[in-house]
């Protein structure tokens, strides 16, 4: 991976929880003097470390404080010294009004830091979900566009199959005459090109398949297809049979993941030799 694309897990490895092979290969990047994820990975920390200032000042609840003061006069308890006769016999000094044995600013402290944990630890996961989402967006972003790509390519060999001379059309044409033609372009190398449009909308578990119906023998599959959410048909199928050999074209609707021969009535055809 480059370093551009390591840049978006500086953070999840700074935070500790970069794992698997990214781990690796930013590890990798590190080893490498000047590398550019050095300065990104040292900023990443950077951040981080800056959360145990940021949480905001607040009062300890009374019952910690209660907590604290009770565990130092019962470690006062246990540690009270062993006193002589001679030493108790001796007049005990006057003293002043005792303080605190636990001063304001320790339990202050401490109630500091328990809240900056805690709030350290709120972000962090915070951070860990939103980069999860992240990357699961990313992920979403990558598969669509890749079937976007796929689409492309699909109505480009489309068009060479259309627009090549040596192209033979052929109209499918419907038995219910509500339905729209379907057009197939019969190539001798390129395989056969179908179109087309405004055609209805099909539950997931039906789907059109094409045939060639040979001069002798049975029907033979060239290829399943669904009509867009525009009711739109664009593909290039391969051809097995001779174009001498090809006495018609048919489609008929069949199960989800097509059948090895017609279940249906043919829904359009058309003659070919």
């Amino acid at each position: 991976m480059t370093c551009e694309q390591l840049a978006a897990l500086y953070e999840e490895y700074a935070l500790g929880v970069l794992e698997g092979e990214e781990r690796a290969e930013m590890d990798a990047h590190l080893a490498r003097p000047g590398d550019q994820c050095i300065h990104g990975v040292a900023e990443a920390r950077w951040m981080v470390a800056q959360l145990s200032h940021a949480a905001p000042a607040a009062e300890p609840p009374a019952a910690l404080r209660g907590k604290i003061m009770n565990a130092v006069k019962q470690t006062a308890a246990k540690e009270t010294p062993v006193v002589s006769p001679i030493e108790k016999a001796k007049p005990e000094p006057k003293i002043g009004p005792q303080r605190a044995a636990f001063p304001m600013w320790a339990w202050a402290a401490a109630a500091a830091l328990a809240l900056i944990t805690g709030y350290t630890v709120r972000q962090m996961n915070t951070q860990n979900t939103q980069l999860a989402e992240l990357r699961k967006q990313m992920k979403l972003a990558a598969l669509q566009n890749q079937t976007l790509q796929n689409q492309l390519d699909m109505n480009r060999m489309v068009a060479m199959v259309m627009t090549s001379p040596d192209s033979m059309p052929v109209k499918l044409m419907p038995k219910d005459t509500k339905m729209p033609m379907v057009h197939a372009y019969l190539h001798p190398h390129m395989g056969m090109a179908i179109t087309a449009d405004q055609m209805p909308t099909m539950p997931s578990a039906r789907t059109l398949q094409l045939w060639i119906v040979p001069k002798d023998g049975k029907p033979v599959s060239v290829a399943i297809f669904h009509p867009d959410s525009a009711g739109e048909i664009a593909l290039v199928a391969p051809v097995t049979v001779p174009k001498n050999e090809i006495a018609a074209l048919a489609v008929t609707d069949e199960p989800a993941g097509g059948s090895p021969q017609p279940t249906t009535p043919i829904a359009w055809m058309a003659a070919v030799n």
